[in-house]
């Protein structure tokens, strides 16, 4: 599930490569606990990520994230090759749950709203305070009044948002040859990243999105596979997704057969159309994110695997385009309330027992 998250993708990659048995389809294949096979992964990253996206440690108050997933797979049979293939994920955010600790409006901005409202202009206002400090009584009430109204904005959190804890479910069928193979299904994310945006950017109330996706890959050697994930998502946010990605493996100690530590170096990127709009002063479409994930899965035993990682990823075009016009930025007047990093170096442990 790496086209979900950056941090599935160490745990999916130190999970077991699941083979079909044979079976004669003439008839259903007979429901099995042996055909049954899976991974339990539990880990930490320095920092929160999204889709190769890193927030800023303004947006999420401070750095880190826990994991702990669940994968699961039952084989159904060569002679087609299908496996029914799923994920269940829950993501901790370590610091904090408020965007950006729900900074209140700056000074400048809480009169510039004020005045605007009442429709006066910074010279008319200008005006009202030099009569008031005249003694012209009217104008003395006037501006006392706007004043006050200024200075409770002030003080006013612009939104109370909140960023929850991540938690994804997908499944979906999924057929495999020795040279390629072709995933489907449906993917639920509640909170995270793709939560803000579908509860305070596009204000739908619930931090829920629901996907389709479609994932060729095509492995033309044992040490290489190319893919990439299409997705659709068609509530909370309405659009597409695109997350292509290539993947190198080899082992560093041991054989293909029997591999002790082994070197992966994943190179990936995502992209979106049709999916941002510009009144909710999110992303603009096109490139997130582009990353180099590098980790080396350690084999303690055939079912138990211990893979360290280090991701390095930068922000693209469409990611930077929310920090030029966060709305957090313009109307705290603090510089710093924006939501991506331009670049971050992400390590991470994770622990896998296969079963």
């Amino acid at each position: 599930m790496k086209a979900t998250t950056t941090l599935l993708a160490a745990a999916l990659l130190s999970a077991p490569v699941f083979a079909a048995a044979d079976a004669d389809f003439a008839t259903l294949p007979t429901l099995s606990a042996k055909r049954l096979s899976g991974a339990l992964t539990a880990g930490y990253e320095t920092h929160y990520s999204g889709r190769g996206m890193a927030p800023t440690n303004d947006i999420t108050e401070g750095e880190g994230s826990e994991m702990i997933a669940l994968q699961y797979s039952y084989d159904m049979g060569t002679k087609s090759r299908w496996s029914w293939e799923g994920a269940v994920v829950y993501r901790m955010i370590s610091s904090g749950h408020t965007l950006y600790g729900n900074p209140t409006f700056g000074s400048s901005v809480a009169q510039g709203l004020v005045l605007e409202k009442v429709g006066l202009t910074a010279a008319q206002w200008a005006g009202l305070q030099a009569a008031a400090a005249a003694g012209d009584p009217t104008a003395a009430v006037q501006v006392a009044g706007l004043q006050g109204a200024m200075n409770e904005l002030d003080n006013t959190p612009i939104k109370q948002a909140n960023i929850e804890n991540e938690f994804i479910v997908q499944n979906g069928p999924k057929y495999t040859t020795k040279y390629w193979n072709v995933a489907l299904g449906h993917t639920f994310v509640h909170g995270g990243m793709l939560g803000v945006m579908a509860k305070h950017y596009r204000d739908q109330g619930a931090s829920c999105i629901n996907e389709v996706f479609i994932r060729p890959e095509v492995t033309p050697f044992p040490w290489l596979s190319i893919g990439c994930d299409t997705r659709f998502s068609f509530q909370g946010i309405t659009g597409w997704w695109f997350i292509p990605d290539v993947t190198f493996k080899a082992p560093i100690i041991g054989t293909p057969e029997d591999v002790k530590l082994a070197g992966v170096v994943q190179f990936g990127m995502s992209a979106t159309a049709d999916y941002y709009a510009a009144p909710y002063f999110a992303c603009d479409n096109g490139s997130q994110a582009f990353w180099i994930k590098v980790s080396t899965p350690w084999f303690v035993t055939p079912d138990f695997i211990i893979t360290p990682s280090v991701s390095f990823n930068w922000l693209g075009k469409g990611g930077e385009h929310a920090n030029v016009q966060s709305e957090y930025c313009a109307y705290s007047g603090n510089p710093s309330n924006v939501p991506f990093e331009n670049f971050r170096i992400i390590g991470g442990l994770m622990a896998t027992y296969k079963f």
